[in-house]
């Protein structure tokens, strides 16, 4: 029954029969898999390739067959149908051929038959997968902070005009936390740019494993971070910003020796009750920031 029609088409063509035994295996599938017709016909898909276990695929046909409806298996739910190796894309994570799969009923010389037929869809996938991974990275490259990862002034204020919004709606508290790096330039001047860079970034990842993972961390500019925390209530951000004082004060930052680093930290909270816009309320935590340094540094401040 093998259907003389199926070999000239530039996709994989197959049809089966209630008992899913092939019928028709066209010279795509032949060229691709390695298996000619002669050696397919009247065999399963289990038969040929034994690792072949697909119920999806069986009850569509088994639809196709009792309803008279087409059938489709898109690769983004089932990746494949038929295994077939791409060596040359296996260092790309495409060691086997992506395939769309259509299943529609027909009649052939009076036995109704499933006829399968499997494209082809791995360059449009790789395309694809190619163009969102530069998407993310270029939406990657202009939120963030090249030297320490953080997000940047860029991203924060489209977060925190969204996240004060929610907190208005919903009723809970934001604290902004504005950072310093204490005598900051007599690091560089003393030991070098390069130290000073490896400060920040050793300052960057001992911030993110302090903080709650809803907390958002921006390097605001030179040596001065922000550190936005929703659902933060006085109490609890005044503890966080003493807690995170007495731990740099007691890290190795840079290659320096422990107590070398140490940061003030001005504290402003948006409150539901007496909401602040947020260019104000990061006014406040860097007045609150001064204050601290005013006072001697090494110590965070909520107050004034």
């Amino acid at each position: 029954m093998q259907n003389p029609f199926y070999d000239p088409l530039p996709i994989g063509v197959l049809a089966l029969d209630e008992s899913m035994r092939i019928r028709a295996w066209n010279r795509w599938l032949a060229e691709h898999t390695g298996i000619a017709a002669e050696s397919a016909l009247d065999h399963r898909l289990e038969d040929l390739f034994p690792a072949f276990r697909n119920p999806r695929f069986q009850m569509a046909v088994e639809q196709a067959l009792r309803h008279g409806g087409p059938q489709i298996l898109s690769q983004a739910l089932h990746r494949y149908l038929i295994p077939i190796e791409l060596p040359h894309l296996a260092r790309h994570g495409f060691g086997l051929m992506r395939q769309h799969v259509h299943i529609e009923a027909c009649e052939q010389a009076g036995r109704r038959l499933a006829v399968v037929s499997v494209i082809d869809v791995t360059g449009s996938v790789l395309r694809t997968e190619a163009l969102t991974g530069v998407a993310q990275r270029l939406e990657h490259d202009v939120n963030r902070d090249p030297l320490t990862g953080l997000f940047n002034r860029r991203f924060m204020w489209e977060w925190l005009d969204h996240q004060l919004r929610q907190a208005q709606r919903h009723q809970y508290s934001v604290a902004a936390m504005m950072l310093d790096v204490d005598h900051f330039k007599r690091i560089n001047d003393g030991h070098g740019h390069p130290v000073g860079d490896r400060v920040l970034q050793d300052l960057a990842r001992q911030l993110l494993a302090w903080v709650r993972e809803s907390d958002i961390l921006v390097r605001y500019g030179g040596e001065e971070f922000l550190i936005l925390l929703p659902a933060c209530d006085q109490p609890l951000s005044r503890e966080v910003a003493e807690r995170i004082v007495r731990q740099t004060r007691q890290s190795s930052l840079g290659g320096l020796p422990v107590g070398a680093v140490t940061v003030s930290i001005g504290v402003a909270l948006y409150e539901t009750e007496h909401p602040l816009p947020s260019a104000d309320l990061l006014n406040l935590a860097d007045r609150r920031l001064y204050l601290a340094k005013q006072a001697g540094r090494d110590r965070a401040t909520m107050e004034g």
